[in-house]
């Protein structure tokens, strides 16, 4: 049984600071860059077999030591960088949700060092996150925005979109499914994923993807097999390559309008506390973020085994193959979404998830919880993340991790710093009657 006695009592005192507290970081016109942030550096991964030259980016900073969480089971602790993304508030720019300049990258916020990256489509790219040994995955840290939502049987995948930096090896890639089609449309991507379903890949003909988009696995580079991984999880891509092989189609791999969403500090704006957040899809998946004061950063923690029996849950700190650091976000976004059955059989599950017109989400920030609104104005543009009186809602700058759940799931706490989001499957559908 769960505690959740606090919640309701967090949940009202956040709507009563909300509704009657002044919010001066709301503005009706578009806020200026009062400072500039820190710009990610740059740095060379370790070379990758069978795979085209590209330059990767990420931190590279001191490190400081993390615990892990006194609720869970976890490895030994794992030094954390101090990354550029977590940005102290004194420096945080005032930046969206309209008219970003050239150099600033809409999706986290910050300068780029080569805002000519900036001039390509996003690569959105479906990744698996089960079983375990597919962890860790590759580039999945140099992402400007994940979504993690359910797949079927209890299991996960990501969808990792790749803007601002460039990853010279990333995946493992896995199959597409219906959902897929709203992020590719939201970013305007190129969409990478090892074929799908036949009912998946009618959906995405009927809904007319651009398929001169699709990046599949049909030849080296851009995608590769890493025949040393025996495993069918051994498809890897690299960004740069993934973008030389669409240009050769012809099309447009041009600068796109991802704006829509506001960063800047949260000026003394008080909320309940969110140190942990946890997120349990299943026994198979499950994991928990934990704020980690030193880099102002959510650290994950991945569920490393099984736990079927409600009581085995062991967990260890997510890391990325490809850079050596762990999986972090500098805001961690609950979005509650309908849910439904596109297709079950004895042997199949598919899924839709309504990501269209507006919704719950709850915001985790600098230590911080918040009840929020995500809004989609638009088929071709990211989600807008609103307060709950509509306003653009003031986000951290550096990555964004969603974390799509069933609006049926259960929302609590287990006490006044630890948030938990149960994911609900959504009700069988009735049998279809034979002809």
């Amino acid at each position: 049984m769960k505690p959740k006695p606090l919640f309701l009592l967090a949940l009202l005192v956040s709507l009563l600071m909300l509704a009657c507290g002044s919010l001066p970081f709301f503005t009706d016109e578009t806020p200026e860059i009062e400072s500039i942030a820190t710009a990610e550096n740059t740095a060379e991964p370790a070379s990758i077999p069978d795979m085209a030259p590209a330059t990767s980016t990420t931190a590279t900073t001191s490190v400081i030591e993390a615990s892990p969480s006194d609720t869970a089971q976890a490895a030994t602790p794992t030094a954390i960088p101090e990354s550029s993304s977590a940005v102290p508030d004194a420096g945080i720019m005032r930046v969206g949700p309209d008219d970003f300049p050239d150099y600033i990258n809409p999706l986290t916020g910050l300068p780029v060092p080569n805002p000519a990256l900036l001039d390509r489509r996003p690569i959105v790219a479906k990744i698996p996150n089960y079983p375990h040994s597919v962890r860790p995955q590759a580039g999945i840290s140099l992402a400007d925005h994940i979504y993690e939502y359910y797949l079927e049987w209890g299991l996960t995948r990501f969808m990792a979109v790749f803007y601002g930096n460039d990853a010279e090896r990333f995946g493992p890639i896995r199959s597409g499914r219906v959902f897929d089609a709203h992020i590719m449309r939201m970013y305007n991507g190129i969409f990478v994923f090892n074929y799908a379903d036949d009912r998946t890949l009618d959906y995405f003909e009927e809904i007319e993807l651009d398929q001169r988009y699709f990046a599949l696995d049909q030849r080296c580079p851009p995608l590769c097999r890493d025949e040393s991984i025996n495993s069918y999880n051994n498809l890897f891509g690299n960004t740069s390559a993934v973008h030389d092989f669409v240009q050769t189609r012809g099309v447009a791999d041009d600068r796109r309008d991802l704006s829509g969403n506001f960063f800047s500090s949260l000026n003394n704006l008080e909320a309940p506390i969110g140190a942990e957040v946890h997120i349990t899809y299943s026994y198979a998946n499950y994991a928990y973020w934990r704020y980690h004061d030193g880099s102002g950063l959510y650290v994950r923690y991945q569920g490393n085994t099984d736990n079927v029996d409600g009581n085995s849950a062991q967990y260890e700190m997510h890391m990325d193959s490809l850079t050596g650091q762990p999986l972090t976000a500098s805001n961690v976004i609950i979005l509650m979404v309908p849910h439904e059955f596109f297709h079950k059989s004895s042997d199949t599950e598919v899924f839709t998830m309504d990501l269209t017109g507006t919704g719950t989400a709850y915001v985790f920030r600098d230590n911080q919880a918040f009840e929020a609104r995500w809004q989609r104005f638009a088929e071709n543009q990211p989600l807008a993340i609103l307060d709950t009186n509509g306003r653009p809602f003031p986000l951290k700058p550096g990555t964004t991790f969603f974390q799509v759940i069933n609006t049926t799931s259960e929302v609590g706490q287990y006490d006044s710093a630890t948030w938990y989001f149960d994911f609900a499957r959504p009700p069988d559908p009735e049998p279809e009657e034979e002809e």
